[in-house]
């Protein structure tokens, strides 16, 4: 970028952070939003001293942020007190979004063209679900920005060519701190391990060699395997050892459902990997370096890491973790809290009633309310435009909209805060639909200029009124 797509991005940040003010002039009474205080008071508990939470919902990666800043405040002022702490807390997460549309613009500035990256940075600044959530102190917020980080980063380091095994690192240590604020942070994963992918065939040598493919593949499929298979034998000891670790001294339904999945998911793909260690001894099989590398393990040993830094007493406290995850898991697929048990008439009624695709109806209602029908339009226009660029990156974007899209898809338990990891990157694709089909009409009908002045009044309509309403 040269000097002027270097000064933009701060005049970006400066303009989301005024729009901000002029939307939410005032400041609002605490809590603002229902998941404030388990955030807030836990980040106050660990600012006064409580390095162990006691929370484990999710991580604690967000809330060991805000007591850092709440340490960093108290250097300047007296002792910070609650009401200071939620104050603080809303001014992280007004930086937080006000970040977003700033990265949007160096996303399709680096992707594409400024004037792209300012399309797509004007409508995130007016972006109504991301200014809302500007005013809540939830880890949703801290999860969108290093979830739109590291995709940031990433692109810039591939549009420069530059990637190295170190830079791989580095957006490892991202993606623990995403999944720090988090769990479905995990889902970066699957976009680092394309790049890596990608890398590999750029520099051969990073590949895994033979002894390395076997003695993966061996230990990996024979390991599982066996662990697979004691669990079968001793399975009541393993089901008694799980219900230990739950609060209510009962495995519900849907943990049985998941234990079952994970076994039969676990069977297979140890079976895949002794056949496919047998197939690269005889050497039946080539290429196989690309995908088991040193690289893929140690990229996952440093997002073990960087969870941990930021989130360690959730490993600690694996008990109270693994209770209060399996209480989340359950709310999330059956969207009711977990006390009901599966033999009770309240879980028959909520299971009985259950809507397979109300998740799915909501969202779509919700992102037509959001971007609107020329917005929608524009946004499948645009990923038709970044996968016919064939850009590696691009489907690292796509894969992790996905993913996240399938994930909260499947929940019962619905929330419009839920679409914050991915919804900037919506902002990203809509730009680029506008210049593939302003490029289509300059062929035949109008100017280039012309039509992308015409797409982008049309499709700004929807955000304006919804951003005018906030007002109200």
């Amino acid at each position: 970028m040269n000097n002027k797509n270097y000064i933009t991005p701060l005049g970006i940040f400066i303009i989301s952070i005024v729009v901000q003010f002029i939307t939410f002039p005032g400041i609002a009474e605490y809590p603002a939003h229902v998941d404030e205080p388990s955030v807030v008071d836990t980040a106050f508990r660990i600012y006064k001293g409580e390095f162990n939470p006691g929370f484990f919902r999710y991580p604690a990666g967000h809330m060991n942020i805000l007591a850092l800043v709440y340490k960093v405040c108290s250097i300047f002022t007296k002792q910070i007190t609650i009401d200071d702490a939620y104050k603080i807390s809303w001014f992280v997460s007004n930086v937080f979004v006000a970040s977003m549309p700033m990265m949007v613009f160096i996303i399709c500035t680096l992707f594409g063209t400024y004037i792209l990256g300012l399309i797509g940075s004007c409508f995130a600044i007016l972006s109504s679900i991301l200014l809302q959530h500007s005013q809540y102190a939830i880890v949703d917020v801290s999860l969108s920005f290093f979830c739109l980080l590291f995709f940031t980063i990433s692109i810039f380091w591939s549009i420069k060519s530059n990637f190295s095994p170190n830079k791989i690192f580095f957006l490892s240590i991202l993606i623990g701190i995403s999944v720090s604020m988090k769990y479905t942070g995990a889902l970066l994963i699957l976009s680092l391990f394309i790049m890596i992918y990608h890398f590999i065939e750029r520099n051969p040598n990073s590949q895994g060699e033979k002894h390395f493919q076997l003695a993966f593949t061996g230990i990996s499929g024979a390991g599982l395997l066996l662990i697979i298979s004691v669990f079968i034998i001793y399975e009541n000891y393993f089901i008694q050892g799980l219900i230990g670790l739950t609060t209510d001294g009962i495995l519900e339904a849907e943990y049985y459902q998941l234990l079952k999945k994970l076994i039969i998911l676990s069977l297979v793909v140890s079976i895949g990997l002794l056949v496919l260690a047998y197939f690269i001894q005889v050497e039946k099989v080539y290429g196989a370096g690309k995908f088991i590398s040193p690289l893929y393990l140690k990229s996952s040993f440093i997002i073990i890491i960087g969870f941990f830094i930021f989130s360690p007493f959730t490993i600690f406290e694996i008990k109270k973790s693994f209770a209060d995850f399996m209480y989340e898991y359950r709310h999330m697929q059956i969207g009711s809290a977990a006390q009901y048990h599966h033999l009770s008439d309240n879980y028959h009624s909520i299971i009985q009633s259950i809507d397979r695709i109300y998740a799915i109806k909501f969202y779509c209602r919700l992102m037509i309310s959001n971007f609107g029908i020329a917005g929608i339009a524009m946004a499948i226009l645009g990923i038709i435009e970044v996968l016919s660029q064939k850009k590696i990156i691009g489907i690292t974007l796509l894969s992790f909209s996905f993913l996240m899209i399938l994930t909260i898809s499947s929940w019962q338990n619905v929330a419009i805060r839920y679409t914050l990891s991915f919804l900037p990157i919506f902002y990203v694709f809509i730009p680029f639909g506008m210049h593939r089909l302003s490029t289509l009409l300059e062929k035949r009908y109008l100017q280039y200029n012309y039509s992308l002045a015409i797409l982008v009044f049309v499709t700004s309509i929807a955000p304006i009124m919804k951003w005018i309403n906030l007002f109200g």
